[in-house]
């Protein structure tokens, strides 16, 4: 780490060089693609740490996480919803699988089981317009993802969780991929599925938001797996 940097600042980074590594444990980077970011505290500096890009997510430390992003689309995406939502910390942006299936069908995520009830009432979409390199598409991010919608799912591409942190934005995309995992394996059934009441997903939605937080009780002990394994270097080294 840089001698200026504060240990916010560090602390950020290593929890984006976990949030980096986890990925890739779990199966859910894209080779060197995609990008998990995380906004400056204000006093701290302007903008947001990013993906340094052109590293496999397995081998990305604290000191390889850049203040700025040197692949327009990141730019482009990242910039747009911190522009918009100023409470948002930090974002992952995915292209696993079961999300970019969900995101080709017309009815988009299904709430079907327990885990999906956290999105209740909480995703959005924004339609595809090809390789995000044009920063006219910011403004049109921010329309779509509106005041409150902490997923965004991506027509045609793939989707970003939001987080008020970095354990959030990541737990939040884990969930998302195991709850369109589920609903694709469920659109195999020929008799179709059971879908919960709405009342009940609308009760679940609300205990998601308190002590059942995404990344309240997982994040901590996600970062203990990797310190345990080695693979993350110490706060202070």
């Amino acid at each position: 780490a840089a001698p200026s940097e504060s240990k916010v600042v560090r602390k950020l980074k290593r929890d984006l060089a976990a949030a980096h590594q986890l990925t890739a444990w779990y199966k859910m980077d894209d080779l060197v693609w995609n990008h998990i970011s995380a906004r400056i505290p204000e006093g701290e500096g302007d903008g947001y740490l990013i993906t340094p890009g052109h590293m496999m997510y397995e081998e990305i430390q604290p000191e390889d996480i850049l203040h700025s992003s040197e692949n327009v689309t990141a730019n482009v995406i990242h910039g747009a919803i911190y522009k918009s939502r100023s409470e948002i910390q930090a974002i992952m942006h995915i292209h696993t699988p079961a999300v970019c299936t969900v995101s080709t069908l017309p009815q988009g995520l299904q709430l079907l089981t327990q885990d999906a009830a956290q999105f209740y009432d909480s995703v959005a979409y924004h339609p595809w317009e090809g390789i995000s390199e044009d920063f006219a598409e910011q403004e049109r991010i921010s329309k779509s993802i509106g005041p409150s919608a902490m997923t965004l799912i991506m027509r045609n591409h793939g989707a970003c969780t939001l987080g008020r942190s970095i354990g959030e934005a990541w737990v939040r995309a884990y969930y998302l991929e195991r709850v369109a995992q589920i609903q694709v394996s469920a659109l195999a059934n020929p008799d179709g599925v059971l879908a919960p009441d709405e009342s009940v997903l609308r009760h679940a939605a609300k205990q998601y938001q308190g002590e059942y937080l995404p990344g309240l009780h997982e994040w901590p002990a996600l970062v203990r797996m990797l310190e345990r394994k080695g693979t993350l270097k110490p706060l202070d080294a």
